[in-house]
């Protein structure tokens, strides 16, 4: 099973499979029945600009570029994200990450999966953010590993745990980018071989440092291209 607890297993299945059987579905956000997150809702939920960066997902200026890529190019090739990290989902991630809100799991990852008119390229395996087993024990689940499993199961791709981080850092929430990238040093290793084409999966990219430093660690594997596929991004 490995870095996830029995329990939280349990917990999981619990709230996937035997409770929508008990109970009727109903709307995570209005409250209407008959969806986890219904039609009316997903179309409210906060969507990117079409006018956006391929690298990072940034809003682009009126001259086209991104503030951020047009002066440093990142390691990574594609983010596919489609949504704003702002309200209401910034309160359905927070409540699914910390508050034990695994009933969110599957209305977001289909909310996500929904959002693409033509879904994104298929990598060769998709690569879930890991969490330190300090936090992994703290949380009883890693969210972006969640992801993984239903979007590969969706498209047909492998889920492969290669990635691990080998040194606790801090909470990255309101650091800098130059701040998160001192905490990320060393933090991550690698156990296995790579395909050539992957996908980073997470919940929110904000400076997208943890992206960077990761795929900067793919390269150095062999991975020729390194996608993320993220579920919303901050601004």
């Amino acid at each position: 099973m490995g870095l996830e607890t029995w329990g939280a297993a349990c917990a999981r299945w619990g709230q996937q499979k035997l409770l929508p059987w008990l109970l009727p579905e109903s709307c995570r956000i209005c409250a209407a029945p008959g969806a986890a997150l219904c039609a009316d809702c997903l179309r409210e939920l906060p969507r990117l600009p079409a006018d956006r960066c391929s690298w990072c997902a940034l809003p682009v200026n009126d001259a086209g570029d991104c503030p951020v890529c047009s002066v440093e190019a990142p390691s990574y090739d594609y983010t596919f994200c489609p949504f704003v990290y702002t309200s209401p989902l910034a309160e359905a991630i927070r409540t699914w990450k910390f508050h034990d809100g695994l009933d969110w799991t599957r209305p977001l990852a289909k909310a996500w999966i929904d959002a693409w008119e033509t879904p994104p390229p298929r990598p060769e395996a998709l690569l879930p953010i890991p969490a330190h087993p300090a936090r992994l024990r703290e949380r009883g689940y890693n969210q972006a590993a969640l992801l993984a499993h239903h979007w590969g199961r969706s498209y047909g791709v492998p889920v492969r745990d290669v990635l691990r981080r080998v040194r606790n850092t801090p909470h990255q929430v309101g650091g800098s980018r130059d701040q998160r990238r001192i905490n990320l040093q060393s933090a991550f290793a690698v156990r296995g071989r790579l395909p050539a084409h992957v996908a980073l999966v997470d919940d929110v990219m904000t400076t997208g440092s943890t992206a960077e430093t990761l795929a900067q660690l793919l390269r150095q594997h062999g991975v020729a291209r390194v996608d993320l596929w993220i579920l919303a991004r901050a601004l």
